[in-house]
């Protein structure tokens, strides 16, 4: 197993790879290889950089159904004829082209990298054009390809119709003498379906019999002729065809150097947006590689782990501390923190964006992985004896500026005997400077890590309450197996577990007791400080959703209180409007005289004032000071007595006395602002109107100026003098006052008043 496959870079390269829009640059992205170059490695990380941008704020760079068109350059080069399909995909890969240039074009970003590959991409839209004329999408050959296959196909279609139409009659002459009156088609050529008896009687050709022996296919006379048209006009219009494709794929022949270049340069745009891709999907970045001996990785994160599962974890080592021992319990994450630092490196010697927050990689020349049972049993090597075989190779060939990953260093082996070979390794490695990560069970290496100061010590967190790993890295805090306690989990005899104990703590010595209190404290205060931190977090989301919900609530109480200034306010401008419109009804009635229309005009409005606020209940009691309304008249008044039958009600400065059956409760009227209205004194008013000897037309416009002024001086009653004559005035008038809702009666003149030459009008609301 390589490098590769153990830290797991070929699995992203087919994540990767599914990202790609077609075949080629597919393909380069599985062959991708990390390069330990820096020059490359700038370049290529700088080119995904760009294309993370353009993904981002574009998409990514189209290449509309582009295709390998290799075979189809090479085979114009030497003159062949391309196939439909080919001369059909260079013409997709001509646009495919000019799209990206486009693309580039339009880009509102600094292309840097990726701009000196948008340049050299070259495209022949004529060519393109040339092609798409002569072909449809589903790549069948269009009739304006030529003139000549226009005027051959046109000749075909009417052949091929007189050799149908001579078929169908032949069909109908002969029909006694066909086993079917249908014609059929044998090796291109039309024949009928002929009784076997009857086979030779027509001439012509036999083209065999029918699978039942009881037919026999003829070509009559009368269709050799048309069949051999129909044969000749179709090979014309093949040889037409492959002149056509031949004519095309001479066209291509200048362009193939070029295509190629861009074709090569279109594959190395789409994986490197297919990198960018994957980047974008991860929230990952782009790692910064320099030959500064700092390995710094914030919160990263394994590709292959789904986010949902993953756990972020930040390693860091350096100079000063070029060896990590990372320890801890089986399963814990231990290795899977040693292929993150592996697997990194090498994405970032490939162009590839790494899943973290930050990230800084070294330049090293050679990632050396030990890593996982590479027992053969084709080299009969044990896991032990295969450790050993690369051990060897990396003690050899490592340097100081490799990276060395070893994954239970010492292990297959006896305890004290791996113990010691894993102290000679690790030395051996610091000697030479080698960056160097391993995990490990032995207690020995985590006195060691103690011991030195170039050794960094590292645990992966273990949940004793749920009694199973974290996978959260811990830097600086060494960590324990918890053999017992997991076999405790699995089931295992309790009587066993406390022999395996009381074994455990007689082999201890007392450093080894004092490093594991110790280790146990320094945990207790991790776990402390880690408790700590989440009640801080959890405290601190409290009180922004405490916060949250406060500002929600004044808002809300807020947008209550405006919207109920707001109906408030509508409500009494509404009133005022209303108020405003009777006023000035009235300072009009004034100049016209006719106060009546205002009054209808009032009367209406406090009737369906007084509807909408349901005061409609009829009053059997009232108390003085309470605000009534007249059913009749709609006005509002204020009682100022209370009899036995009734109340005397105050209306504008006017007392009349009403039934409790003609009162309904009443609101006072708004006070919220106050409108100064100039009083006018109530006009005199003569009791009597004369009118006799006028003309109908003439005297009730005198009638109707008269009552107005009568209301507007409050007069209870008055007396229009129409006199006897035909009677014509008086009914007039009589009409007229039956219209006005105003008046409460009219009658004729008693005696004393005048007789029926006289008719005595009493108003409503008015003081008897």
């Amino acid at each position: 197993m390589t490098n590769l496959e153990t830290l797991q870079y070929l699995d992203v390269l087919e994540e990767i790879a599914n990202y790609a829009q077609f075949s080629l640059s597919k393909q380069a992205i599985l062959n991708l290889r990390p390069v330990y170059k820096p020059l490359w490695i700038q370049r290529e990380n700088a080119r995904t950089f760009v294309a993370m941008d353009l993904e981002r704020l574009y998409g990514a760079c189209p290449m509309n159904g582009m295709k390998d068109i290799r075979a189809a350059l090479i085979g114009a080069s030497k003159d062949q004829i391309l196939a439909i399909e080919d001369l059909m995909a260079v013409a997709t890969f001509g646009r495919s082209v000019q799209s990206a240039k486009t693309y580039f074009k339009n880009a509102k970003v600094e292309l840097a990298q990726l701009d000196d590959l948008a340049r050299g991409l070259e495209s022949s839209t004529s060519l393109s054009s040339s092609i798409e004329s002569c072909f449809s999408p589903s790549l069948e050959v269009l009739d304006n390809a030529s003139s000549d296959l226009k005027h051959i196909r046109s000749k075909l279609r009417k052949t091929l119709q007189e050799r149908q139409d001579k078929a169908a009659g032949f069909i109908l002459k002969n029909s006694a003498k066909l086993s079917e009156s249908i014609s059929t088609e044998r090796q291109g050529r039309i024949v009928v379906l002929a009784k076997n008896s009857d086979k030779h009687a027509f001439g012509g050709f036999i083209h065999g019999e029918s699978a039942s022996g009881q037919s026999a296919y003829v070509e009559p006379p009368i269709l050799i002729e048309l069949n051999n048209a129909v044969s000749e006009l179709m090979a014309q219009e093949q040889e037409e065809i492959e002149r056509i494709c031949f004519e095309l794929s001479q066209k291509i022949k200048p362009h193939c150097v070029s295509y190629q270049s861009s074709l090569e340069t279109m594959t190395l745009i789409d994986s490197h947006f297919a990198r960018a891709y994957f980047g974008n999907k991860h929230q990952g970045l782009i790692a910064s590689v320099s030959d500064s001996r700092e390995l710094y990785l914030k919160q990263a994160r394994h590709p292959l782990i789904a986010a949902k599962d993953v756990v972020a974890n930040t390693y860091h080592m350096d100079a000063n501390h070029r060896v990590l021992l990372i320890t801890g319990p089986n399963t814990g994450g231990k290795t899977v923190s040693l292929k993150i630092m592996g697997l990194f490196s090498l994405l970032a010697y490939s162009g590839i964006p790494v899943l973290a927050d930050e990230a800084h990689i070294p330049l090293f020349d050679h990632v050396y992985v030990d890593i996982g049972d590479d027992q053969s049993i084709q080299q009969s090597l044990s896991t032990f004896s295969a450790h050993l075989a690369k051990l060897a190779d990396i003690t050899t060939h490592a340097t100081s500026t490799s990276l060395v990953l070893l994954d239970e260093l010492g292990g297959g082996t006896d305890p004290v005997e791996g113990e010691s070979l894993a102290m000679a390794i690790l030395n051996y490695l610091r000697e030479n400077k080698v960056m160097t990560v391993a995990t490990t069970h032995y207690s020995k290496l985590k006195q060691y890590a103690s011991t030195h100061e170039d050794v960094l010590i590292a645990s992966v967190q273990f949940d004793m309450e749920a009694m199973k790993p974290t996978f959260k890295y811990l830097e600086g805090l060494p960590g324990q197996s918890y053999a017992l306690e997991i076999a405790k989990r699995f089931g295992l005899s309790q009587r066993i577990l406390d022999q395996a104990q009381s074994l455990r703590q007689a082999a201890k010595s007392d450093l080894e007791k004092l490093q594991e209190n110790l280790e146990k404290s320094l945990h207790e205060v991790q776990q402390l400080k880690e408790a700590i931190l989440t009640q801080e977090v959890e405290s601190r989301l409290k009180l922004d959703e405490l916060t949250q919900e406060k500002q929600a609530f004044e808002a809300h109480k807020e947008a209550l209180y405006l919207k109920a200034e707001a109906e408030v306010d509508a409500f009494i401008d509404a009133r005022e409007e209303e108020a405003e419109k009777i006023l000035e009804t009235m300072r009009q009635t004034q100049t016209s005289g006719k106060l009546h229309e205002a009054i209808e005009s009032k009367q209406a409005l406090v009737s369906s004032k007084t509807e909408r606020e349901n005061l409609i209940e009829t009053l059997d009691s009232v108390k003085v000071g309470q605000w009534v309304r007249m059913k009749r008249t709609s006005q509002l008044g204020q009682v100022v007595e209370v009899k036995k039958k009734g109340a005397v009600v105050q209306v504008n400065q006017i007392r009349m006395e009403v039934a409790f059956s003609e009162l309904m409760a009443g609101v006072a009227p708004l006070q919220k602002k106050q409108f100064s209205i100039k009083a006018e004194a109530a006009p005199q008013v003569a009791h009597e109107l004369n009118v006799i000897g006028l003309r109908v037309e003439e005297a009730l416009p005198l009638v109707e100026q008269y009552l107005d002024d009568c209301l507007r001086a409050r007069l209870p009653f008055c007396r229009i003098i129409h006199g006897h004559g035909t009677g014509a005035l008086r009914s007039a008038i009589h009409v007229y006052l039956a219209k006005q809702q105003h008046i409460d009666s009219y009658r004729l003149g008693a005696q004393g008043e005048g007789g029926v030459g006289a008719t005595v009008v009493s108003f409503k609301g008015q003081v008897k």
